[in-house]
């Protein structure tokens, strides 16, 4: 097989499609022959182990574009979404779910806001601003509906848990069950970033609760981030490696060096 061959089968990126060869032949399951011209051709004695893993990492491929077209068309639909409704919808785990919403962040298909501890994926800013204003107005309604003269994250949940359209809207976000009678951190965060947007402010803070007095809302302030924050990692190198390292694909000898240390940690 060749290098473009792969990744064509794949579906994958032809660099991508090269480190993986070159990862089999370090592996011993290929050798690299030279053919016509600067085609190489890699072989192996024993063709179905190889397949095996290049199926595996052609399966791992297709489930990757399947969560983001699956998280794509879930977020035209609702608007906005949080992780853990992702998690919901796509069968996933928080890591490959949130991996899903960087990547339309970064296509530029979604925003991301955060609220108290989470992060909502919109489609667009204006989604996003309409979702903070109605969380805004369903709190604040509530307060008013229940006499509240202070308000605490738990007192609200409690009033959404009694409220037929609040339930609706806010386990949209949060872990949230008619029943509950402690609510989880996350979600209690959650009606505190609500509260905060909506109030200011607390007016005292408690060991186990968080205290605001019910007021005129403010004007709406929220961060909308429609880019994905990156951070670059530099190390030093002693001089004799990086001598060794002059001419090669330094990216290449990272990623090993990083596998070879995770490897100490797998089991």
């Amino acid at each position: 097989m060749t290098v473009r061959e792969v990744a064509e089968s794949l579906g994958i990126h032809y660099k991508s499609a090269r480190n993986v060869l070159k990862r089999l032949e370090r592996r011993g399951l290929l050798k690299k022959e030279k053919a016509v011209g600067r085609v190489a051709v890699f072989c192996a004695e024993d063709g179905s182990v190889v397949e095996s893993l290049l199926s595996k990492k052609r399966n791992r491929k297709v489930k990757g574009w399947e969560r983001l077209t699956a998280a794509r068309v879930l977020l035209r639909r609702e608007g906005c979404v949080s992780t853990y409704a992702l998690r919901r919808e796509l069968g996933a785990d928080s890591e490959e779910a949130r991996y899903a919403a960087v990547q339309l962040v970064e296509e530029g298909e979604a925003v991301a806001v955060v609220v108290g501890r989470t992060a909502v994926w919109c489609r667009d800013r204006a989604a996003a601003e309409a979702l903070v204003e109605r969380l805004r107005e369903t709190v604040h309604r509530l307060a008013a509906a229940n006499s509240m003269r202070y308000a605490t994250p738990s007192k609200v949940l409690r009033a959404v848990q009694g409220d037929r359209e609040a339930y609706a809207l806010f386990s949209r976000f949060i872990q949230l069950s008619r029943t509950d009678a402690r609510f989880h951190a996350a979600a209690l965060a959650f009606i505190n970033g609500v509260l905060r947007l909506l109030y200011g402010e607390p007016m005292r803070r408690m060991r186990r609760k968080t205290v605001y007095a019910v007021s005129q809302p403010r004007p709406l302030e929220i961060d909308i981030r429609d880019r994905v924050d990156k951070s670059v990692i530099s190390v030093s190198v002693p001089s004799d490696l990086a001598a060794a390292l002059s001419g090669a694909d330094v990216n290449e000898a990272a990623l090993q060096a990083l596998e070879q240390l995770l490897q100490r940690y797998k089991t």
